[in-house]
């Protein structure tokens, strides 16, 4: 009699488990349906979404390389100015000795007061200035 009992208080456990797993299993039979079409939907445009990144992944190169080249062209620019303004100051460092021992350069050094002197009288005898 305590097995029947127990048999049938078990039977409806059972029973009562399975009723309320029903719902469960329908949200989950839809969400799997769900993922069908999203998979559906996502190999269908995973092509294009492919070719779309391998054309932005050839721009980026594309780009990249034309970034290296004008890089690399300024780089050689500078390259070519510092050699010509290294020649430039080793030029004047050869001259310059030269041009400040010149009679020339002397005579232009001791005509520099001379000019002032004469800039400063025209100034004072213009304004008609007292000293």
């Amino acid at each position: 009699m305590y097995l029947e009992i127990g048999l049938i208080l078990f039977g409806g456990a059972l029973f009562l488990l399975v009723l309320f797993c029903i719902p469960i299993l329908l949200k989950l039979w839809r969400a799997a349906s769900d993922v069908t079409v999203t998979l559906q939907a996502l190999n269908e445009r995973l092509p294009v979404i492919l070719k779309n990144m391998e054309d932005i992944s050839a721009n980026i190169n594309q780009s990249t390389t034309a970034i290296n080249t004008q890089v690399q062209k300024y780089a050689d620019t500078a390259q070519r100015f510092q050699l010509v303004a290294n020649e430039v100051a080793m030029t004047v460092e050869r001259i310059s000795p030269l041009a400040l021992q010149s009679s020339l350069f002397r005579r232009i050094t001791a005509l520099i007061p001379v000019v002032k002197g004469v800039k400063a009288f025209l100034k004072v005898l213009s304004d008609k200035e007292t000293i």
